[in-house]
C-alpha cells in the first residue's frame, strides 16, 4: 500500500471519529510539549515524559490532548503498558564441584604440562599442573575450572556459588570460557560476589550472570587487584526461562518533607507513572537499612513495599541493592520510613512510558497540552484503524515514534487548580435573593394589616 492511499485511508477514518475538530486553549493546560512527527506520517506515537505525568489531575490521562497548529485537537489513543509479569526463578542445575588451578603458571618462566583426567563418562574428573624445567609450580589463589557437562547443550547463563562457612567476603570475578581447555573467550570480567553482616543483618550477591554460552568448559578467577575467590562447598548453573526485560526508564524523586527524628522522608507527587519497581539509594558511603515505601490513599497511608537497601564498595566499584517490585500508577504521594536513623536515602522509580496514538488530520506542527483541572478529553479506539494498516504494511509494522520536546510552561500551577463551582454558588444567590423577596413580601404584609383589638 502506497504511503499517499494510507494517508488516505488514515483521513477518512479520523474523518468519522471527529467530524468537529475541538479547539484546545493554553490557558487551560499547564504545560505544552512540542512534537517533532515523523515526515508525512499520519499516524504517529508518542512517549510521554515525566514532566507531563506530574501535571495530570486524573489516573486515566483524560487532561492530555494533542493539537495541530491551529489548535485543533487530534484523535489519541491510549496504549498503557501491561502489568509486567512474575519473574520466574531460573532453572537450577547442579554441577561438579570446581578444580582449583594455580592462576600463577601462565606468567612463570619454563615449559609446564597440563594433565588431565577424565572420569568414565567423560567429565572434567582433575587437573595436574606439571613444570618440565624442574621448576616447582606453587600454590596461588585459584582459578576454578568448572566441567558444565551436559548442560552445555542448552547453555548457562549463571552460576550460583555456596560458600563455605559464615565468613564475610567481597570480591570481583572473571569468567572465561572454552570447548578444548586450550582456546579461551572472555564472558564476563568483573563480576562481583559477596557476603556483608550489619547489626544482625546479612547481604548476599552469590549469582553470577552473564549472556548465555554453550562453552563446555567454565573458568572463574580473581579479577586484576583482587584476593583469592572464597572456598565454596557446592556450585550451581542458571538458565533463564523468560527473555531479558526491556529496559525501563527512571525517575528520580525530590524529598518534600523530612521528619524531625529523619525517620520519614515524603517525595512530591509524580502523578499516573506507570511504574513497575522502586529503587531506595543510600547517600554517602557503605551501609544497610531497612525501609518501607508508603503511598497516601486519601488521608491514610498504606504500605505498598519494603526491603533492604545496601551499599558496598568493591575493587573501586560501588554496589546497590536490587530494585524491589513495585506495580502501582495512583495519585498519590509516596514517602519512605526507616527503621533508624541515616541520612535520607533518594527514591528512584522504574517504569515504562505511556505511549499515545495520533492519527494527524490537521495541520503540522503538532503539540503535546498536559495538566488541565478542567479540559478532558476522551481517547478513541484505533484498533480496527490499525489493524487496516498492518494488513496493508505488514503484520510487524508499529506507528513511527516522534520525538518530544522540552516542556513549555502555559498557565502553569494555575490550570491545575480546580475550577469554581459557578452552579453551585449560583444557587446560593438564588436562595440568599428569594429569602430577601420572601422577607420583603412578609414585612409589607405585617404593615399593611389592619391593627388587632
Amino acid at each position: 500500500m502506497t504511503r499517499p492511499a494510507v494517508r488516505s485511508l488514515i483521513l477518512a477514518m479520523a474523518a468519522v471519529v471527529s467530524a468537529a475538530p475541538l479547539l484546545a486553549s493554553d490557558a487551560d493546560f499547564a504545560l505544552a510539549f512540542p512534537i517533532d512527527a515523523p515526515a508525512d506520517a499520519p499516524v504517529f506515537a508518542i512517549e510521554l515524559p515525566p514532566e507531563a505525568y506530574a501535571t495530570l489531575t486524573t489516573s486515566d490521562l483524560a487532561d492530555l490532548v494533542v493539537v495541530d497548529a491551529q489548535g485543533r485537537e487530534q484523535p489519541i489513543s491510549l496504549h498503557r503498558p501491561p502489568p509486567p509479569a512474575p519473574p520466574q526463578a531460573p532453572e537450577v542445575i547442579e554441577l561438579a564441584m570446581p578444580i582449583a588451578v594455580p592462576v600463577e603458571t601462565a606468567s612463570m618462566p619454563g615449559g609446564l604440562e597440563l594433565h588431565v583426567r577424565r572420569d568414565a563418562e567423560g567429565g572434567l574428573a582433575a587437573l595436574d599442573l606439571r613444570s618440565t624445567d624442574g621448576m616447582a609450580v606453587g600454590s596461588a589463589p585459584a582459578e576454578w575450572l568448572i566441567d558444565v557437562g551436559a548442560a552445555a547443550r542448552e547453555g548457562l547463563d549463571g552460576l550460583r556459588l555456596s560458600p563455605k562457612g559464615d565468613a564475610d567476603f567481597r570480591t570481583l570475578v572473571d569468567i572465561r570460557g572454552s570447548d578444548d581447555l586450550v582456546h579461551w573467550q572472555d564472558l564476563q570480567s568483573a563480576l562481583p560476589v559477596l557476603r556483608a553482616s550489619s547489626d544482625g543483618r546479612r547481604i548476599e550477591r552469590l549469582d553470577l550472570r552473564f549472556a548465555r554460552t554453550t562453552h563446555r568448559y567454565l573458568a572463574l578467577r580473581p579479577a586484576a587487584g583482587e584476593a583469592a575467590l572464597p572456598a565454596v562447598a557446592g556450585l550451581q548453573g542458571l538458565r533463564r526461562q523468560e527473555a531479558e526485560p526491556a529496559p525501563l526508564a527512571s525517575r528520580v524523586l525530590e524529598a518534600v518533607a523530612v521528619s524531625e527524628d529523619g525517620l520519614s522522608i515524603t517525595f512530591a507527587r509524580f502523578g499516573p507513572l506507570p511504574v513497575q519497581q522502586a529503587e531506595v539509594r543510600l547517600e554517602g558511603g557503605d551501609g544497610i537499612l531497612e525501609y518501607r515505601i508508603e503511598e497516601q490513599v486519601g488521608e491514610r497511608w498504606q504500605t505498598v513495599a519494603s526491603g533492604t537497601a545496601w551499599r558496598l564498595s568493591i575493587g573501586g566499584e560501588t554496589l546497590e541493592a536490587a530494585p524491589t517490585p513495585l506495580w502501582r500508577s495512583g495519585m498519590g504521594p509516596l514517602r519512605i520510613q526507616l527503621s533508624q536513623r541515616a541520612p535520607p536515602p533518594s527514591l528512584v522509580l522504574g517504569y515504562a512510558p505511556d505511549r499515545v496514538i495520533v492519527m494527524a488530520n490537521g495541520t503540522p506542527p503538532f503539540r503535546m497540552l498536559a495538566g488541565s483541572a478542567r479540559r478532558r478529553q476522551a481517547p478513541v479506539g484505533m484498533d480496527d484503524t490499525l489493524e487496516a494498516i498492518r494488513r496493508r504494511q505488514g503484520a510487524e509494522w508499529q506507528p513511527p515514534l516522534a520525538r518530544v520536546g522540552a516542556a513549555q510552561t502555559l498557565a502553569g500551577a494555575a490550570a491545575l487548580a480546580p475550577p469554581t463551582d459557578l452552579g453551585r454558588w449560583g444557587l446560593w444567590a438564588v436562595l440568599g435573593l428569594g429569602a430577601l423577596v420572601v422577607g420583603g413580601l412578609a414585612g409589607r404584609l405585617l404593615r399593611s394589616s389592619p391593627p388587632s383589638d
